[in-house]
């Protein structure tokens, strides 16, 4: 019996310390990935040369896939070539483990569909539709995200911004009312979904309640709702309101 909780303990021993190697390779992995991310928010004139620096000495595919996501938006805004950009973006790197589709890698990766509806609001705004094909025929490849909020949300975009279909306003509009419950979905960024859908909608001037027009304002004032909403031309529309603490 003692011999028993000996080995048991070794095991979760080893287990634990798996563990904290694993979280640690993580933080140091996220936190390179981060200042990339940052940095190409505030628009830093040298954003793109340190991600291409950052992806040179990348050995995870999944984080080489993830920060080629931002490097295509860094691409089309230069007015670089990013096809071989685009064929470095493999999401099943990211959202899968040994060959299988992993829920938890989901959730520690779901801000790279915010790059994702920025990366297509830059090709729009250049009309470049081969690239909102490519995001999307991707996208459609890990079928696991199909009943996400993220993944509809895409194809929303995607639809509206290349006016198929009904535009996406059905889903963005339902999304506002709150017509996901069903679905999964990142909680902590379902505001921030809500706010792209609202944005979505002004590009292609379909009506949205007073409340939402008012959030568009506070979104300007974001980076991220800067940049996704002078992508999208309306900008100006909706200038940004002075808060207190400026939002990411």
């Amino acid at each position: 019996m003692e011999y028993l909780f000996f080995i048991l303990m070794i095991l979760l021993l080893i287990y634990v310390l798996y563990r904290n190697i694993s979280i640690f390779s993580r933080y140091r992995h996220n936190k390179s990935y981060i200042d990339c991310y940052k940095k190409m928010l505030q628009n830093d004139v040298n954003s793109y040369d340190e991600l291409c620096s950052y992806i040179e000495k990348e050995k995870s595919p999944e984080y080489i896939s993830r920060a080629n996501i931002l490097k295509l938006h860094e691409e089309l805004q230069r007015g670089f070539d990013c096809d071989k950009t685009i064929d470095g973006i493999d999401l099943k790197e990211i959202f899968y483990s040994n060959g299988k589709f992993a829920p938890s890698k989901l959730t520690m990766n779901s801000d790279v569909f915010i790059w994702l509806y920025m990366d297509m609001a830059k090709a729009r705004q250049l009309s470049r539709f081969d690239v909102m094909n490519s995001l999307m025929k991707k996208l459609d490849e890990v079928p696991e995200l199909q009943n996400r909020v993220e993944y509809l949300l895409a194809k929303a975009i995607y639809n509206a911004l290349n006016e198929n279909e009904d535009g996406g306003v059905e889903f963005l509009n339902g999304l506002l009312q709150g017509n996901y419950t069903e679905l999964g979905y990142d909680k902590g960024l379902i505001g921030l979904y809500k706010r792209f859908a609202s944005s979505t909608l002004a590009y292609i001037n379909e009506p949205i309640d007073d409340y939402y027009k008012e959030d568009l304002h506070a979104f300007a004032n974001t980076l991220i709702g800067s940049n996704y909403m002078r992508d999208l031309e309306i900008y100006d529309k909706f200038p940004p309101v002075v808060l207190d603490n400026k939002e990411a």
